[in-house]
């Protein structure tokens, strides 16, 4: 069985209606309230109802490989220790040289490091967000998706179940084909409110989803303590503190230019965009923390499930 959460329209009534057999049935759910996290809970909640073993999420704008169920089966009966199966990724054809270079970025151990489960020829320890199975018996202990997180919902859940226990990987039979967003002005939005999503629980995130914000934080700080030395009239203290601030800007863009460098080795031109890239959604995911920080997570029409 394959449940549809989302707003009913002509176009998906269509389908569910057109897309019926023997062996494959389709159901379509009203979500009322629009966003990820309300769709996902009304569709494990159903497939439960209907004693479902394992319930597999879906995101938009991506397509599964052809045997993907066939192998899911079988890995869910040889792996009994795993309670969340992940598939590996693979991304649509890049249009141009901008939308490849934004998948980069989604691969860059600087950007969203995707690849550790990005075509790896063994299972791996891990997690991929925007498409995964769980088992269902494991809903009773860890709840449901979490409806204050309109972004980051499959993160906060995988580091709850994984703080409990449960084991999670990535299998290279199954394949999750992702579509980027394929203009600078989408991945700033997106990042931006990852960050704002990031500031509702921190600690429900990885060090690595923090960095953006710690690392801002620390130059702020350093920036004011050096003001206020050098309007204290400490000069020798401002020089060290500016030499400090000065100092992790070079290794930041050092890191940033040995990535990059790393990347068109391997990657050619695309990689070129790479720099600019990472600096600006570094800066814009730590933007969105800050005023998740101050101004909270009111919810927004670009937030809604697309």
């Amino acid at each position: 069985m394959v449940v549809v959460s989302g707003t009913k329209c002509r176009e998906i009534e269509w389908v569910v209606n057109n897309a019926q057999s023997d062996d494959f049935h389709l159901v379509l759910l009203q979500n009322p309230d629009r966003y990820t996290p309300h769709a996902l809970n009304i569709g494990i909640k159903h497939a439960m109802e209907k004693g479902a073993e394992i319930i597999q999420m879906l995101g938009a704008h991506s397509y599964l490989n052809i045997d993907y169920f066939a192998n899911l089966a079988k890995i869910v009966d040889n792996y009994e220790d795993v309670s969340i199966f992940s598939p590996c990724y693979e991304f649509f054809p890049a249009e141009n040289i901008l939308e490849r270079s934004i998948q980069l970025f989604h691969l860059s151990r600087l950007g969203r490091n995707w690849q550790r489960i990005y075509r790896p020829t063994k299972p791996v320890p891990g997690f991929g967000s925007g498409a995964f199975a769980i088992r269902s018996s494991i809903i009773a202990k860890t709840g449901y998706f979490d409806e204050k997180f309109i972004r980051n919902q499959d993160n906060e859940f995988f580091s709850r179940a994984r703080r409990m226990g449960f084991k999670g990987m990535a299998f290279p039979e199954l394949k999750y084909y992702y579509k980027t967003r394929n203009s600078i002005k989408k991945l700033r939005e997106q990042n931006f409110d990852y960050g704002r999503f990031f500031a509702l629980d921190p600690f429900s995130h990885s060090l690595k989803q923090a960095a953006p914000v710690m690392f801002y934080s620390f130059l702020l700080l350093l920036a004011v303590v050096t003001a206020i030395f050098y309007f204290a009239e400490m000069p020798k203290y401002g020089l060290l503190t500016n030499g400090l601030f000065m100092l992790t800007m070079g290794i930041y863009l050092a890191a940033i230019m040995v990535e990059s460098f790393r990347r068109f080795m391997k990657d050619g031109a695309a990689a070129l965009n790479l720099p600019s890239i990472l600096i600006m959604m570094h800066l814009y995911y730590a933007m969105g923390s800050f005023s998740g920080f101050l101004f909270g997570q009111k919810k927004r029409g670009d937030n809604k499930k697309e």
